[in-house]
């Protein structure tokens, strides 16, 4: 199952050459993966950091980067749930242009659960297991 979410490129997203600086490809990235959990996993972000006690920090990135993107272009950010680990899940991004429906990026992202006292990584709980696993298999 794919989740996704849409934004726009604002002016500060965008540097000297008049598209979008590359970091702000993981913002958007970032941005997409917080609303996957409270519009698909039923719990905020910052809910899951703040109260639940637990983050979810990249450890391994790989990205394609295959079009620009230029301020004021509408763009959506697919997600797919490629792996559950003990204590990591692995998702894939793409990211579209959709003034024409050019993939501008394609990412997959491993993050680890951690406690947020120690970043210590944790196992994935049953509850979140079961949120992920009910996502993948949708």
């Amino acid at each position: 199952m794919t989740f996704s979410a849409e934004f726009s490129v604002r002016f500060g997203e965008i540097d000297q050459a008049r598209v979008v600086y590359y970091p702000r490809f993981f913002h958007y990235f970032h941005q997409a993966f917080e609303e996957w959990f409270v519009q698909a996993l039923g719990v905020s972000y910052p809910d899951l950091v703040l109260k639940e006690n637990i983050g979810f920090p990249s450890v391994r990135v790989e990205t394609e980067f295959l079009k620009p993107l230029r301020y004021g272009d509408r763009i959506r950010v697919d997600i797919e749930l490629k792996e559950i680990g003990r204590t990591s899940i692995t998702v894939g991004y793409t990211l579209l242009r959709l003034t024409d429906g050019a993939v501008s990026a394609r990412a997959t992202i491993k993050n680890v659960a951690i406690n947020n006292d120690t970043f210590q990584p944790v196992a994935i709980s049953d509850a979140w297991r079961r949120r992920f696993e009910a996502f993948q298999n949708a």
